[in-house]
């Protein structure tokens, strides 16, 4: 790939970098606030995101695990 065909693909990848660090700055002081207003509902919140964690991590290995059964079953 030359130069020239790689630079929107680099200034796209840096946007996207930037959002992500955007919104994690935003989330941080979300969770902050939440904190400090409701203890118990950030509580519930932190529940949430292990929840939605652990969900990801099974999703994922399910996935990761489809081909190896197909060709198997090949």
């Amino acid at each position: 790939m030359s130069k020239a065909a790689s630079e929107p693909l680099t200034n796209a990848l840096k946007e996207v970098v930037d959002l992500l660090v955007e919104s994690r700055i935003r989330i941080d002081a979300m969770e902050q606030i939440l904190v400090k207003t409701n203890p118990v509902v950030y509580e519930l919140y932190l529940g949430a995101i292990e929840n939605l964690q652990a969900q990801k991590t099974t999703d994922v290995n399910r996935v990761r695990m489809q081909p190896v059964e197909s060709k198997c079953g090949s």
